[in-house]
């Protein structure tokens, strides 16, 4: 069994499985409604890593977690307006992926009010089935990261790849 950070960290071998009849790295707002869970950018291998939570995806029925990987990475940029809070569900409003001669792209709006885009010269997007993770979202209302972290599909989380889609820049 794979982890989702095999997967980040490239050590999941050849994670490819069936192709997507809605590809994310292709077609705008294919993420509406998926929530961000966490980020990752390590510069010492130039990847950059979105973690998504797929339990209230529109466009997809299965799976209940996603990873979005770039690779090649030259751009990381996450705006918010800063809200006091222990934790806050970010909801992805809009995806806009592109792709270019100088590689990928992924721009995405975020509910309540965040901005985030990440570039680089390829991109892999896996549908996950996380282990352990439940059917419902938790609460987030007045809770920390350890009281819900449980009820979310996490980095360390033991996975099996449903879908995948790579986009080398053009």
């Amino acid at each position: 069994m794979i982890t989702i950070e095999d997967l980040f960290t490239g050590a999941g071998g050849d994670a490819s499985a069936a192709p997507f009849v809605w590809d994310p790295l292709r077609e705008p707002d294919a993420l509406q409604d998926v929530g961000l869970l966490d980020c990752r950018m390590c510069p010492l291998t130039g990847r950059a890593g979105l973690l998504l939570d797929m339990r209230t995806a529109l466009q997809y029925r299965t799976g209940n977690a996603a990873l979005l990987t770039v690779r090649g990475l030259a751009s990381f940029e996450w705006s918010e307006e800063p809200l006091e809070r222990e934790l806050l569900n970010f909801a992805i409003t809009s995806s806009t992926p592109s792709a270019s001669r100088k590689g990928v792209r992924m721009e995405l709006a975020l509910f309540p009010d965040g901005l985030l885009s990440v570039a680089g010269k390829a991109a892999e997007f896996h549908l996950l089935d996380a282990e352990g993770v439940p059917e419902t979202i938790p609460d987030y209302t007045e809770r920390r990261l350890s009281d819900v972290r449980a009820g979310l599909p996490w980095w360390d989380s033991g996975c099996t790849v449903l879908r995948s889609a790579t986009a080398p820049g053009t």
